[in-house]
């Protein structure tokens, strides 16, 4: 019953007619529908759309699709995320100007976009390198300055040796440069941050009610770590300078031993004059610079570090002086760039002390550490011995007046007992957004003869990006070298006034984006707080797992700053989140052109089909799960056959036909089932569903009616758009099949009184039975037995073992 379709001419013609119809062009008013605002991470323009492309765009249009049919209003808009590095790195290599390169590329794009048969509002484009766009970045970036969530500070960062740029820690995988895989080196530098860490406990606790994947929250609170604790300052001997750590084990204190610096720590340089051994110091803490951080924590790293000869600190809760080390196994970046070392009850603190000779002092009685009291005994002492590191809790030894005191008790009262103070710490540290670049948003931020920074006021916005500048990455950022940007300057601030001439990093293009898609012609703000309330918040937001970390986290911060100021409406943007897997070449691995296993879509949609190329990536697995999923040729084959028996069945319509008792059940059940799959992102079982259907269908001997032939189009609209819109026409139907009703299932239908169960033998049929829908096994058996098939060929043979699989399979192992 296959029936080949001319798909190209299909597709070409219904864009067209969604195009010209204007079908996907949504209003702010939904009257009496439930509001959907339904989302995509908008792509950067890298050239040319890979299959990768395909999967994220293609696969969520079908959800999108079946939520109208299913009488919501939804909003869907798309936009390309046009700052940044690739295009400037592009541009370099072949000589080009970035923008001029850019935008050629977001034409391509589009056309690939609109191939897809999306259904997208166009109308609503965004394109974040246009002026009137990235005005407002620039004018909500100023909200942020004046409102001191933005500031200029100096710290060490993360520099990137090629791009030549400073990298935020969520931009360091495995200590290289997510864009490029240069080994990120450690700089002190000036430079730009956003107060990320002043949201800390609210990006935490507000992940709570949202309906998002368990681990998608999860990675969110890891990266946060925060961790409660104490902060507590020791003072060094003979000095006026105090070291302040942060622990989570303020319990332990009397069994503090010695300090640890990080190399980089600030204090090693002001005691310059005290510490005897600083240039060997120095060199150590050069060294230690050198290395990545993945390499200096790394579990089971042999500890290295160098005493700071000359000073000595003050464990403040016992009055004895200790051992100060710089050692690379702490981190500036981490805590307060220092620790107490507790080597006791700390294996990393014991293998260091082990190594240097160094006291160990318990302070933690192991008492439901061991079964016996012969084995208590026996830890106890290797404890006590410095044999054994004891990291479990415990009742406090050693600890004087706090002895026999519970570890929980302990914190806080030797905290105040100290004059230190409990509070939280966390791995999060401000997100740094100035970037060494040419192509991004440029910093609107002007400097004083004296240096200071000031806002451009908000009429001369756009702080337009200078086009005479020479790009190729020195070191120095590329707008110092425009005349252009300091004439601007000098032109209205006056002589002595200077331009910042870093431009912005691109998440904070796109920490806001969504927001401009509920009203991208607004030229008095960057969206109303009527069209903001037409549709925020984003009902269901689909995207890459890689951005969980970056992109999700910075765009919640700053929704929850605008919030704060008073400027947009929700304080969460997304209700639900959604990451998809990856989609592997045919060998397995990840596509690369080394490989030789990169999939061109444009050549399998030019082969097979839009519809066919869409459908196929949903049938791979489950969408809303981070699963890697193998490339099937054969796989993609079978897709573009179904849709042929799709097209086929159509002549299977007769007028005679008649509904089955059991077709009308599996039809119901089908439209349940599809729905149901759709809500849960499981495209692939829908799809499966809908292969079963037609399989009962095509056997109808009598024919099927159109009305099923149609329920059958319905359920496959969001699915294959193309293909069942052209087949909805040709039953003479005036209206798109998209505008129609998603069907709906009747629970009663769904009631059977009787089933078929295939009656096997070594597991192959020999027969099938009529069944109450409730049988048991032993019913279904007994009334097997009564087959005459199957009673004459088990009458001389011995049935080891049956194998029931409920409502389905009776099998007889002989």
């Amino acid at each position: 019953m296959h029936k080949k379709f001319a798909h190209k001419d299909i597709e070409k013609k219904w864009q067209k007619r969604w195009r010209d119809e204007k079908l996907y062009e949504v209003s702010d008013d939904h009257g009496e529908k439930e509001k959907q605002y339904i989302l995509t991470e908008y792509p950067y323009p890298s050239g040319n759309l890979h299959i990768g492309h395909w999967h994220a765009f293609a696969v969520p249009d079908i959800f999108v699709r079946a939520k109208r049919m299913q009488g919501k209003h939804v909003l869907y808009p798309v936009g390309f995320d046009s700052f940044g590095l690739p295009a400037e790195n592009a541009a370099i290599k072949n000589k080009l100007d970035p923008k001029k390169w850019t935008y050629e590329n977001i034409d391509r794009m589009t056309r690939q976009l609109e191939s897809m048969g999306n259904s997208y509002d166009w109308s609503r484009k965004v394109i974040s390198s246009d002026t009137d766009y990235y005005r407002w970045t620039q004018w909500i970036f100023l909200q942020l300055f004046k409102n001191d969530l933005a500031y200029r500070g100096t710290s060490v960062v993360n520099w990137c040796p090629l791009c030549k740029t400073v990298l935020a820690n969520e931009q360091v995988v495995n200590g290289a440069c997510e864009r490029c895989g240069s080994i990120v080196e450690h700089k002190e530098m000036p430079q730009w941050l956003l107060r990320i860490t002043t949201y800390a406990d609210r990006l935490i606790d507000d992940l709570e009610p949202l309906d998002w994947p368990e681990p998608i929250k999860d990675s969110q609170r890891n990266w946060i770590g925060r961790s409660a604790g104490a902060e507590i300052e020791f003072v060094v001997a003979d000095t006026p300078e105090k070291i302040r750590v942060f622990t989570t084990r303020p319990d332990t204190l009397f069994g503090a031993t010695y300090m640890v610096l990080a190399p980089e720590h600030k204090l090693i340089e002001t005691l310059a004059r005290q510490i005897k051994n600083i240039d060997e110091a120095r060199s150590y803490a050069n060294e230690a610079r050198k290395k990545q951080e993945i390499e200096r924590t790394a579990e089971g790293k042999d500890k290295t570090g160098v005493e700071l000869e000359g000073i000595k600190a003050i464990n403040p809760a016992n009055g004895e002086e200790i051992p100060i080390f710089i050692a690379d196994y702490v981190i500036a970046s981490y805590g307060t760039g220092a620790i107490m070392a507790v080597p006791a009850h700390d294996t990393r603190d014991f293998a260091f002390a082990k190594k240097y000779n160094l006291q160990i002092k318990p302070v933690i009685d192991p008492l439901l550490s061991a079964d016996t009291e012969e084995e208590l005994e026996a830890r106890r002492k290797r404890i006590l011995e410095g044999d054994e590191c004891y990291t479990q809790r415990g009742d406090l030894i050693n600890s004087g007046k706090f002895t026999g005191i519970n570890w929980i008790d302990a914190k806080e009262a030797i905290t105040k007992e100290v004059g230190g103070k409990m509070t939280n710490t966390y791995r999060l540290r401000d997100w740094s957004v100035s970037r060494q670049r040419y192509w991004g948003c440029p910093i609107p931020i002007v400097y004083d003869p004296e240096g200071n920074p000031h806002a451009v006021p908000d009429e001369h916005l756009p702080w337009l990006l200078p086009e005479d500048v020479d790009f190729t990455p020195t070191g120095i950022a590329p707008l110092a070298k425009s005349e252009v940007l300091k004439k601007r300057t000098t032109d209205i601030f006056g002589e002595g006034w200077t331009p910042e001439v870093e431009t912005l990093d691109t998440f904070v293009d796109s920490s806001w984006y969504f927001l401009r898609y509920t009203d991208p012609k607004n030229t008095e703000v960057f969206a109303s707080k009527k069209a903001q309330e037409a549709w925020m918040p984003i009902a269901v937001y689909f995207g890459g797992a890689e951005h969980t970390t970056m992109h999700v986290l910075y765009s919640r911060f700053l929704q929850k700053a605008l919030y704060d100021l008073g400027l947009v409406t929700v304080s969460e943007p997304y209700k639900v989140r959604i990451n998809r897997g990856l989609v592997l070449g045919p060998d397995g691995n990840k596509m690369s052109k080394s490989k030789g296993n990169i999939i061109d879509p444009d050549e399998q949609v030019a082969r097979l089909g839009a519809d066919t190329v869409k459908m196929y990536l949903a049938f791979m697995g489950p969408y809303g799960e981070v699963t890697n999923y193998p490339w099937d040729m054969g796989g993609i084959a079978g897709i573009r056959r179904f849709l042929e028996r799709v097209n086929g069945l159509a002549e299977h319509i007769k007028n005679e036909a008649k509904i089955s008792f059991f077709i009308n059940h599996l039809i119901h059940f089908t439209i349940w089932k599809v729905t149901r799959d759709i809500n849960s992102f499981k495209f692939n079982t829908a799809i499966s569903q809908m292969m079963i259907l037609i399989n009962h269908l095509e056997k109808q001997e009598k024919g099927i009616t159109k009305e099923v032939y149609e329920t059958l189009l319905l359920l496959l609209a969001p699915f294959a758009p193309h293909l069942t819109e052209e087949l909805w026409s040709s039953l003479g139907k005036t209206t798109s099949i998209h505008q129609e009703t998603f069907p709906i299932h009747d629970p009663k239908e769904l009631e059977l009184s009787e089933i078929t169960i295939a009656i096997q033998i070594d597991g192959k049929v020999r027969a099938t039975i009529t069944a109450e829908v409730d049988a048991g096994e032993e019913e279904v058996k007994e009334a097997a037995l009564k087959e005459k098939r199957i009673a004459d060929r088990l009458a001389e043979e011995e049935v080891v073992r049956t194998v029931y699989v409920p409502g389905r399979v009776l099998n007889f192992i002989i």
